[in-house]
């Protein structure tokens, strides 16, 4: 039976072990948003014999007849590292897999992928340099903005005194010229969290 080709590009954001010989890995890409492709374990071109987590993939899929619902299956691939930084930094690191969780959990199903991959460039781009809790409110934010909720209208005014204007602060502000973050920014994010957890399809 014959079998189609594609390419496929994107952001590694996860990497399962599937069985002792494949790996699952899921990426986010400009075209076709988030995807899961099986590769098999030990082959490909690079630093090492598999990518990893926010290395940038480019690869070869090949996909079953019509009709099998198979997963596809990378035939050739090459990925890019230019991320180390990430891994530096336990605070950053860890803002990297939230956001990675963030597009993992809601990226599934986005009818036009190409804005968003542009908010995981440019938040993990972010993290070179930016402070990590700042990069993980400016994102949520414009994750949910960019889906259409309106967050500025209706989550904001429901702040209480004083972190209305704290956010708003935050989320004007160039993450390079943010130095310092107020003590309550954690809430705000939590505020952020939670309100789009009760009150849309988004899941934090």
């Amino acid at each position: 039976m014959s079998s189609r080709l594609e390419q496929v590009h994107g952001i590694v954001l996860q990497i399962t072990p599937s069985g002792e010989n494949f790996l699952r890995i899921s990426l986010f890409g400009a075209g076709d948003g988030l995807q899961s492709v099986m590769m098999r374990k030990g082959r490909g071109k690079g630093l090492s014999s598999q990518p990893d987590v926010f290395d940038e993939f480019h690869g070869s899929l090949s996909f079953a007849s019509s009709g099998s619902g198979g997963m596809p299956f990378v035939r050739e691939f090459n990925f890019e590292r230019g991320r180390e930084y990430l891994a530096g930094n336990h605070k950053v690191f860890f803002a990297a897999s939230w956001i990675a969780r963030l597009f993992l959990s809601n990226g599934g199903h986005v009818l036009e992928p190409k804005p968003l991959y542009d908010l995981l460039l440019k938040a993990l781009d972010g993290l070179r340099q930016g402070i990590p809790l700042a990069v993980r409110i400016k994102t949520l934010f414009a994750f949910a903005q960019l889906e259409g909720l309106p967050v500025k209208q209706a989550w904001m005014p429901g702040l209480p005194n004083g972190l209305g204007g704290q956010a708003r602060s935050i989320l004007s502000s160039r993450l390079a010229d943010i130095s310092t973050l107020p003590p309550q920014a954690e809430e705000i994010l939590e505020s952020l969290v939670s309100w789009l957890n009760a009150e849309t399809e988004i899941k934090c």
